[in-house]
């Protein structure tokens, strides 16, 4: 049963964070305000919590959090990336 969560889990993680990292590219916030642009994306683009069929919330908060940490934690890694990708584009 661990392992179904953990999958589950990984690919609300990778959802999550392939919407963040459009985000970033879509945004008119200052990108390098990382906090900022974590705000305006959990106000404008995601959903915390949902109901499923039967009743039950399933709250997606850990997942974003954790995501958030982790692009904190390589945050110069994630503006290289961010930069060449998005800015160098012509």
């Amino acid at each position: 049963m661990d392992s179904k969560r953990n999958i589950r889990n990984s690919y609300v993680k990778a959802f999550f964070l392939h919407h963040l990292l459009d985000f970033f590219r879509e945004t008119r916030v200052n990108i390098n305000d990382i906090d900022l642009v974590f705000e305006k994306f959990l106000q404008k683009k995601v959903i915390i919590e949902i109901t499923d069929s039967e009743g039950n919330k399933i709250n997606f908060q850990e997942e974003i959090n954790e995501i958030f940490e982790l692009l904190k934690g390589n945050i110069k890694e994630l503006y290289e990336d961010l930069k060449g990708k998005y800015f160098n584009d012509s």
